[in-house]
């Protein structure tokens, strides 16, 4: 669209991106091939190297007083972020990460909403993150003029919890490198990841090292397999960043270790299909998730894929996936089975997830078309 101008939370693309992050970030690209004419901009406390700008047609609106960047990140947004997006005249805002700062008409806001954590499990949550959704999120989705939703089933959940109806769903994606890789990629990959510890047969775990993620229960259903005699050449590969609460589980990381847990930390995402296919599996043991885009992106390089008997990761795990309860018997019984089962080739899974398709359907809702999906009633619609 010519002379758009859009604004969105810049501060979803921190790095290293997170699955939010990612979702962002490809988002934005594509809105960018869709809109060539359009003016971006990212609205953030922080400076340019410690975020993950689509391309250099983003304007970055950083804080410009050092001891303003200090500030919870959401109030920042409502605050300061207000006064900058206003001074740039948007014609629509993206909250990419759900609040939003509030934007006046004829300002349009469009809110995606990854998952309801606050409400289903405050406990694993930062504070300040938790504080800041028990305030504003009911509010800020009823002051929105479209809300999507990253599943059916967070669409479902927001139905139900909360009575609202999404304008659309706009699923995660699959980048074009998440496939089966060649055999020279496959030899290439495999020399550096040996270089890190990591060499089949292993289960991967890709998640930030957090409670909500169940890190802690697959490391003691392993652990118990390993005792057993059950996996005797197997490791369990832990690839994510370390997250927050997570004393005890250290110490369960560090016994863990001579029963060949491996923690990689961060991966490079060029090296993530190889590690993906090489695994005998992925598992995703989170107590909760709002879709799991490692889950996708797994079952694209052919991996095997055990999951939390949750809505949303049965969805992101597709008609192969093996689900269980996320508990110690469950898990246990889960790794057993996972590994029994043969790989399936999802021949069309990268058709059927393009990024693009879902930046079709979010531009849509960014312009108010009618064809993005069924509206919402017009109550939920007005601005403060």
């Amino acid at each position: 669209m010519s002379g758009l101008r859009v604004g969105i939370d810049g501060e979803a693309l921190r790095r290293p991106l997170s699955g939010v992050g990612h979702y962002v970030f490809q988002l934005c690209r594509e809105l960018e091939a869709l809109w060539p004419d359009a003016q971006f901009f990212a609205y953030a406390r922080l400076p340019a190297e410690r975020l993950a700008l689509p391309s250099e047609r983003w304007q970055l609106r950083q804080e410009p007083l050092p001891a303003l960047r200090r500030i919870p990140s959401f109030a920042w947004l409502r605050t300061r972020g207000r006064q900058l997006a206003q001074a740039d005249r948007l014609d629509v805002f993206w909250a990419g990460r759900t609040l939003h700062p509030r934007l006046p008409a004829p300002v349009r806001t469009v809110c995606t909403v990854h998952d309801l954590n606050h409400l289903l499990v405050p406990e694993t949550m930062e504070l300040p993150t938790r504080w800041s959704h028990r305030l504003w999120f009911a509010g800020d989705l009823e002051r929105a003029d479209a809300v999507l939703a990253n599943s059916q089933g967070t669409a479902q959940r927001l139905r139900q919890r909360l009575g609202v109806a999404v304008d659309a769903v706009v699923t995660p994606g699959l980048a074009p490198h998440f496939r089966p890789p060649s055999e020279p990629e496959s030899q290439t990959a495999a020399v550096r990841l040996a270089a890190v510890g990591i060499a089949p047969p292993y289960l991967l775990s890709v998640a930030t090292l957090e409670p909500r993620k169940n890190v802690a229960g697959l490391l003691r259903a392993f652990v118990a397999l390993k005792r057993a005699g059950e996996l005797p050449a197997h490791r369990l590969v832990l690839v994510g960043a370390r997250g927050w609460r997570q004393t005890t589980l250290e110490r369960e990381l560090a016994a863990a270790c001579e029963f060949g847990v491996v923690i990689a930390g961060y991966v490079p995402d060029e090296m993530m299909p190889a590690l993906y296919a090489g695994a005998d599996a992925l598992v995703c043991p989170s107590f909760y998730e709002g879709y799991g885009m490692p889950v996708l992106e797994a079952r694209a390089c052919g991996a095997r894929v055990l999951v939390a008997d949750v809505p949303e990761l049965r969805e992101a795990g597709g008609p192969h996936a093996i689900a269980v309860p996320p508990t110690l018997d469950g898990l246990r019984d889960g790794l057993k089975r996972v590994l029994a089962t043969p790989r399936v080739a999802e021949a069309d899974l990268a058709r059927r997830h393009a990024w693009r398709a879902g930046a079709l359907r979010l531009a849509a809702v960014l312009q108010g078309r009618p064809e993005a999906g069924p509206a919402r009633p017009e109550a939920a619609r007005s601005h403060p």
